[in-house]
C-alpha cells in the first residue's frame, strides 16, 4: 500500500511535535510563514504591503509552456483588481503561485498574508460546516491549538514561562476576536443558506455549488492582505451574488477578481490588470474605462499593423522583418475574429408562425402558457410550495428574469411551466403548436463526449441534408476551424456551452428558457450572447446570477424567496427586496430557511407584486403617457394654427335643398376642389346626403346640399373653399368615429381575455 499526502492539517500538526513550550521563539514555529515574518519584522520602519517584482516569469507545473516573460507584478496594497484575459492565459497560475509561496525567490513578500479562494475539495480534514471555517483559518487553528496545549501542562506544572507564552497566545487570539469567531460565521453562512441545523452538515456531504460557498466564507473569515477569487461566482444564486458583491465593497485588504458577471467588476474593483502576449498591463481605473481605452488602442495597432503588412506584402520569412510579419498577421486574424464573435457568435432565426394567430396580432397578446390559480407540493410531502393560487402568463413578448436563492422553488416555477411537473391544484394551458427550448446549468452532461461538435449537430438534426449549413453554425458559435472535428472530452465547460447553445439556436422556438447560461463563458461571451437574446425575436425566461444579463434581456422579474413570490418592473427594485432577504437571514428574524437547500415553505403571493398587478400597471402607465404625448401634440398642433394667419373661410348655405333623384347639378370633387356637370343619383332622408354621379366621368361621390349649386350657376373662389371647408369637417368626423370602434374592439378584447 503506498502512502498517501499528509492533508493540510496534518502538515500544520507536524510543526508541533518538537516544540519547546517554554521558549516562545520554539511555539512561533508553529505559525503560518506570513506571521512568522511579521513577527520577525516587528521593529522595521516602512514595512510595505506592496507586491513588486519588476522582472516577473512564471512557467506552467510542467514547465512545458512559459506564462509570464519578463514583465512586472505590481500590486498596490487595498487595491481592487478586475483581473483580464483569454482562457489558457495563465491566470488560475498565477494565483496558484501567489498563494502557495513559489514566489518568494522572485521577490513576492513574505510577510503577505495571501489567500486563493478555491471550491473545498473532499478530504479527511473537513468536518461539521463552522468546523472547517474555523479550521480554515490556519493563524486561529494554531493560537487556539496553542492555548490548549499550555493550559494542560501549566494544570500540571506551573512554570512561568509557561504562563508568559500562554499570556502571548491570547493577546494574539483577543486580536483576531477569537471569542466572536463562531457568531460571525454563522452570520455570514445564514444569507448563503446555512441555517443553524444546515451548519452542522459535513462538508464532504455538500455539493460542489454548496462547497463554494462555504469557501467564500473561510475566505472572508481569514481576511488576508490579499485575496484571489477565481470566478466565484460559478454556482451561486442571486442573493449570494449580491452577498458576496457587498462583502468585497468592504473588503479591506487587497483583491484580484476573476469573473465573467460585468456588475461585479464594474462594482467592486478600481483598477484592472490585463494579462496579454506574457506580459501584465497595469491600467490605473475601472472596469469600464478599460474596456474603452482597451478598444482604442487594439483598434490603432489593427490598423498599424494592416498598414505594415501592406507595405511588406512577401517578405522572406526567415527574416526579422518576415517574422514580424508572420506574427503581425496572426494576430490580425484574432483580432478580426474576436469582433465578428462579438456580434455574430449565437443567432437565433425567427420562429415559425403560431396557427390560429394573425401575424398582425401583438406579441404582449399571444399567450404561449398559462398558470392559473395553480397549488403545488411534492408527492409524499405536507409543505405547499405554491401555497396560494399563483397565476402566471408567458406571451410571445415575455422577457422575464428569475431570480431567488437555490432551493426556493424556481426549478419546481420552470417545471410547472414546462409541464416537467403536474400542478396539485389548478391549471397549466399552452398554446397549439408551441415550441420550446430549455437550456439548464446541467445540460453540458447530457453531451456524449466522445463525439465531436459536428457529430453531436448531426444526430440532432438528422433531417439536415446541407450539411455544410450545420458546421457553419458551429463556427458562428465559436467551434472554430479543427475544434468542430475534436472530440468533446478535454472541451472546457464554456466549450461545451457553445456546443449546447449551437444546438438550440439553430431551429428558434417560441419559447427559451435558459438556466444560469453564464457559468463557465467569459465576458466576450456573454456579451455575445446577450446581443444575440435582445435580438431573439420570441419570448425568454432567464434563470442567472448576472444582473448585467438579466437588465440588458429582461423587462419583467420575478423574485421567488421563501414564503415570497414577488413580480417586479424593475431589477433595482428586485435587487432592493433581495437586500431584505439577506439581511433578515443574517438577523436571524422573519425568514424561515429551514428547507431553503431543498424547498421553499409556503409560497405568499402578494397582491400588489402579482403579475396582473405589473401589467395593470404598465397599461395605466401606457396610457398615461399615451395621453400625455396626444395632449402635448395637441397643445404643439394649437400653438401652430394660432400663429398661422387667420384665414376666414365662410361656409355659404345651400343654393338648392330640395334636389331629387336625376336632377342636374354642378357637383364639388375634392381631389382638385373644383365643380363638374352631375346627376343625382340617391337623396338620403336620414342624413341629407346626396349621392351624385359625374355625367363625364362615371364616378359617384356623396356630397351635403352645400357642395352642389345648379348648372346655371357660376363657379366663384368662395364656393369652391367654402365646399372643401365641409369635405374637411366631414372627414375629420369619420376619422373620429373609427378610433372610436377601434378602441371598443381592442378594450372589448382586453376583457375577454382577463375573463379567461
Amino acid at each position: 500500500m503506498t502512502d498517501r499526502e499528509p492533508t493540510r492539517l496534518e502538515r500544520i500538526n507536524a510543526r508541533f511535535e518538537k516544540v519547546d513550550w517554554t521558549d516562545l521563539k520554539s511555539v512561533i514555529t508553529t505559525f503560518p510563514i506570513y506571521k512568522q515574518e511579521l513577527i520577525r519584522l516587528e521593529n522595521a520602519k516602512n514595512v510595505s504591503k506592496k507586491v513588486e517584482i519588476e522582472i516577473f516569469n512564471l512557467w506552467t507545473p510542467f514547465k512545458d509552456k512559459q506564462l509570464f516573460k519578463s514583465t512586472e507584478l505590481i500590486l498596490e496594497a487595498r487595491r481592487r483588481y478586475a483581473v483580464f484575459g483569454e482562457n489558457g492565459c495563465g491566470k488560475s497560475t498565477l494565483f496558484r503561485s501567489m498563494a502557495d509561496g513559489s514566489l518568494f525567490e522572485q521577490g513576492y513578500p513574505k510577510h503577505l498574508s495571501t489567500l486563493h479562494m478555491e471550491e473545498i475539495e473532499t478530504s479527511p480534514d473537513n468536518g461539521k460546516i463552522m468546523e472547517t471555517v474555523i479550521n480554515s483559518h490556519e493563524l486561529l487553528y494554531v493560537l487556539r491549538k496553542c492555548r490548549g496545549i499550555l493550559t494542560d501542562l501549566i494544570a500540571k506544572d506551573d512554570k512561568q514561562e509557561y504562563k508568559d507564552n500562554l499570556a502571548y497566545v491570547a493577546k494574539e487570539l483577543n486580536l483576531l476576536k477569537s471569542d466572536t469567531a463562531e457568531e460571525r460565521i454563522s452570520r455570514m453562512l445564514k444569507p448563503l443558506g446555512f441555517d443553524e441545523k444546515a451548519q452542522q452538515k459535513n462538508v464532504n456531504d455538500l455539493s460542489g455549488g454548496l462547497r463554494m460557498r462555504v469557501a467564500l466564507v473561510c475566505a472572508f473569515f481569514q481576511e488576508p492582505d490579499m485575496l484571489l477569487l477565481d470566478d466565484p461566482t460559478n454556482h451561486l444564486d442571486f442573493p449570494s451574488v449580491l452577498w458576496l458583491e457587498n462583502r468585497l465593497r468592504q473588503y479591506s485588504g487587497a483583491f484580484l477578481l476573476v469573473t465573467h458577471d460585468r456588475n461585479l467588476l464594474e462594482n467592486v474593483c478600481n483598477n484592472t490588470l490585463l494579462i496579454e502576449d506574457q506580459q501584465i498591463i497595469t491600467y490605473k481605473m475601472d472596469f469600464v474605462q478599460f474596456e474603452k481605452k482597451k478598444a482604442r488602442e487594439d483598434a490603432k495597432l489593427f490598423a498599424e499593423r494592416e498598414q505594415f503588412i501592406a507595405r511588406n506584402r512577401n517578405p522572406d520569412p526567415s527574416t526579422p522583418v518576415g517574422r514580424r510579419v508572420s506574427n503581425y498577421r496572426t494576430w490580425c486574424k484574432k483580432y478580426s475574429l474576436r469582433q465578428f464573435a462579438k456580434s455574430n457568435m449565437f443567432t437565433f432565426p425567427d420562429p415559425t408562425p403560431l396557427p390560429d394567430v394573425a401575424p398582425e396580432t401583438p406579441a404582449e397578446e399571444v399567450p404561449l402558457i398559462t398558470m392559473k390559480n395553480v397549488k403545488f407540493k411534492y408527492p409524499g410531502t405536507e409543505v405547499m410550495i405554491f401555497g396560494k393560487p399563483t397565476n402566471c402568463t408567458i406571451t410571445a413578448g415575455t422577457r422575464m428574469g428569475i431570480m431567488g436563492p437555490n432551493g426556493a422553488g424556481k426549478s419546481t416555477f420552470l417545471k410547472l411551466l414546462t409541464g416537467r411537473l403536474t400542478a396539485t391544484e389548478g391549471k397549466v394551458t399552452t398554446a397549439e403548436g408551441f415550441k420550446l427550448a430549455y437550456f439548464g446549468q446541467h445540460s453540458a452532461q447530457e453531451l456524449d463526449l466522445d463525439m465531436t461538435p459536428f457529430e453531436h449537430m448531426c444526430a440532432k438534426f438528422p433531417e439536415e441534408k446541407q450539411q455544410g449549413k450545420l458546421r457553419h453554425h458551429l463556427k458562428k458559435a465559436g467551434m472554430q476551424d479543427e475544434m468542430s472535428d475534436t472530440r468533446m472530452k478535454g472541451f472546457s465547460g464554456g466549450q461545451k456551452s457553445r456546443v449546447i447553445f449551437a444546438a438550440l439556436t439553430y431551429s428558434c422556438p417560441h419559447l427559451l428558457i435558459m438556466d444560469e447560461p453564464t457559468n463557465f463563458l467569459d465576458l466576450e461571451t456573454v456579451d455575445s450572447l446577450i446581443g444575440a437574446c435582445n435580438k431573439f425575436p420570441g419570448a425568454m425566461l432567464l434563470v442567472t446570477h448576472s444582473r448585467h444579463m438579466l437588465h440588458s434581456c429582461g423587462n419583467l422579474f420575478l423574485s421567488i424567496t421563501p414564503g415570497r413570490f414577488q413580480f417586479f418592473d424593475n431589477i433595482k427594485d428586485c435587487e432592493r427586496s433581495t437586500y431584505t432577504f439577506i439581511n433578515e437571514l443574517e438577523d436571524g428574524g422573519k425568514v424561515k430557511i429551514d428547507s431553503v437547500q431543498g424547498g421553499s415553505g409556503e409560497q405568499v403571493e402578494e397582491e400588489e407584486f402579482s403579475q396582473e398587478a405589473i401589467m395593470r400597471r404598465r397599461q395605466r402607465m401606457k396610457e398615461a403617457l399615451e395621453a400625455k404625448e396626444q395632449a402635448k401634440k395637441a397643445k404643439k398642433k394649437a400653438a401652430e394654427e394660432e400663429a398661422k394667419p387667420k384665414k376666414t373661410i365662410v361656409k355659404l348655405e345651400a343654393m338648392k335643398k330640395d334636389w331629387k333623384v336625376h336632377d342636374k347639378c354642378l357637383a364639388f370633387w375634392w381631389e382638385d376642389k373644383n365643380f363638374y356637370p352631375a346627376s343625382v343619383r340617391q337623396v338620403s332622408k336620414k342624413s341629407g346626403m346626396m349621392c351624385c354621379t359625374f355625367t363625364q366621368y362615371g364616378n359617384s361621390v356623396v356630397l351635403r346640399p352645400e357642395q352642389m349649386i345648379p348648372t346655371n350657376a357660376k363657379v366663384t373662389k368662395e364656393l369652391r373653399q367654402s365646399a372643401w371647408a365641409f369635405h374637411v369637417e366631414d372627414q375629420k368626423k369619420k376619422k373620429e368615429l373609427a378610433k372610436a370602434k377601434a378602441q371598443a374592439k381592442k378594450e372589448q378584447k382586453r376583457k375577454a381575455r382577463a375573463r379567461r
